[in-house]
């Protein structure tokens, strides 16, 4: 079985950085408590992700680049 880090990554998107990803695919303006959160998701486990009842995409989006 795939590890969460494995798992996600075929719902990744490329961004120029966190704030970039979180702008491009929230489908609302995301609080600055939302972009902390992405911010220590992926410093702690590599990757964050936009459920997707919360993405632009209507899908499940995932972002392993730099903050």
């Amino acid at each position: 079985m795939k590890d969460l880090y494995e798992a996600f990554k075929e719902y990744e998107v490329k961004a120029g950085s966190l704030k970039e990803f979180c702008d491009k695919y929230h489908n609302y303006a995301y609080p600055a408590a939302d972009y902390e959160a992405h911010k220590r998701d992926l410093i702690k486990d590599g990757y964050t992700i936009i459920p997707h009842h919360d993405s632009k995409t209507g899908e499940i989006v995932s972002y392993y680049g730099k903050i």
